[in-house]
């Protein structure tokens, strides 16, 4: 009877957080900057939810086509492939880092300079609309190493 409670217990916390909204906050943003010719970057920046679960659905930006990737392993071969959307857990983070879930940006209008910044608009199922500017770092400084 002692398990019943315990799980019934555990589904009813889960129901809980579902039913609370979420609380967005995007933290240390950051873009790599492009060398001379190149037309695309990635982004990268941590999601903080202290509330329910959201869904990260889409990314957008006036300096290009913006959109969420994940970098996998594949018969030893780094991949890269866009997915549609990514789940922000309750009372959790998602983090878009080098090597893992990202945001690449592709034809570039102009290049990436260090020290300038790049507008991201990031659209969530249940959030809205956020937007964050995310900071230029050269390659090599510190969190631009992949």
């Amino acid at each position: 009877m002692r398990k019943y409670a315990v799980a019934a217990a555990l589904l009813l916390m889960s129901c809980n957080q579902a039913d609370k909204p979420p609380a967005i906050a995007i933290d240390g943003a950051w873009a790599r900057a492009t060398l001379p010719a190149q037309t695309s970057s990635a982004a990268y920046f941590t999601i903080s939810n202290k509330g329910g679960p959201d869904i990260l659905l889409s990314i957008s930006s006036p300096a290009g086509d913006a959109s969420i990737h994940s970098t996998s392993m594949d018969s030893g071969v780094m991949r890269m492939r866009a997915v549609p959307s990514a789940v922000v857990p309750a009372d959790g983070k998602l983090e878009l880092k080098p090597g893992g879930l990202h945001v690449m940006v592709m034809g570039l209008k102009q290049p990436l300079v260090a020290g300038s910044s790049i507008p991201l608009d990031l659209k969530f199922q249940k959030s809205g609309d956020v937007h964050v500017d995310a900071e230029v770092m050269a390659a090599g400084s510190e969190g631009a190493g992949m």
